[in-house]
């Protein structure tokens, strides 16, 4: 019997074909929604120290210092400056003709851009004699005072205090009595009592100012000096030279700095 195929059953066929091709082509609308965070990123941050200093030298701490501009050569040194990264220039103290009954005083200014633990450390690079003079020959002697190291660096006398005016802590401009180069005993803390430096002496700072130095801030300390007039002719031509490095830590993540 020969094969055929109804026609009804073609167009249904066809009808179906045609069916799935409109929705094939069709488009549906949806509802949607998209979100796009650009930009993300990560950069490190930073942690600079500035350190600024006011200087004087035999006379009262104000506003006009008088340290010494040049070294012994007649080149340039600042003993005076703004907040800045410390240089070779950079000198806290530069003395060639000291005597007794001499003095000084700096205000030291330190600043950071980030929270930091903050720490000074003293090294003392040379205690000399220089030359024996015959003054200095008289007052022993047996020659003990004309030695290979000088009589001055014990008999040099240092004081340190926070120079926070009359209200504790540092609360910027709004205190005028802070970083006045003014020793008020008061209401400013001594740090370091008045006697000689040693070799390798370390500060931790966050111990006396009672905290991490807060970015922005600006911290000051007073060091005074002098020669007590009771020192004689044993310290003629004797030297010394130091050291004075001030090092910050980040204070986040870290609540113990690695050096302690």
């Amino acid at each position: 019997m020969p094969f055929t195929i109804n026609s009804r059953i073609l167009l249904g066929l066809a009808s179906i074909i045609a069916a799935a091709a409109l929705v094939i082509g069709a488009t549906f609308a949806f509802f949607s929604d998209t979100e796009t965070s650009t930009g993300n990123t990560f950069t490190a941050g930073k942690l600079d120290l500035k350190v600024d200093n006011t200087c004087h030298y035999n006379e009262p701490a104000d506003d006009t210092p008088n340290c010494p501009t040049q070294d012994a050569q007649g080149g340039p040194i600042e003993t005076t400056w703004d907040s800045t990264d410390l240089g070779a220039a950079h000198k806290f103290f530069y003395f060639t003709d000291v005597k007794p009954g001499d003095y000084g005083e700096d205000t030291v200014s330190l600043t950071v851009d980030n929270d930091a633990w903050l720490r000074l450390l003293i090294g003392i690079t040379a205690d000399t004699d220089n030359s024996c003079t015959e003054p200095e020959s008289a007052v022993d002697p047996d020659g003990s005072t004309c030695g290979t190291n000088g009589e001055l660096l014990e008999n040099l006398l240092f004081t340190v205090w926070l120079d926070q005016g009359v209200t504790p802590g540092f609360q910027g401009p709004q205190d005028l009595s802070e970083c006045d180069n003014d020793y008020v005993r008061d209401f400013e803390p001594t740090l370091i009592s008045e006697g000689t430096v040693q070799d390798g002496e370390v500060w931790n700072l966050a111990d006396v100012i009672g905290a991490y130095l807060l970015a922005g801030q600006k911290a000051c300390f007073g060091i005074a000096w002098r020669l007590p007039s009771t020192v004689g002719n044993e310290v003629q031509t004797d030297g010394v030279q130091a050291t004075m490095e001030f090092q910050v830590q980040q204070y986040r993540n870290n609540p113990t700095p690695s050096w302690i």
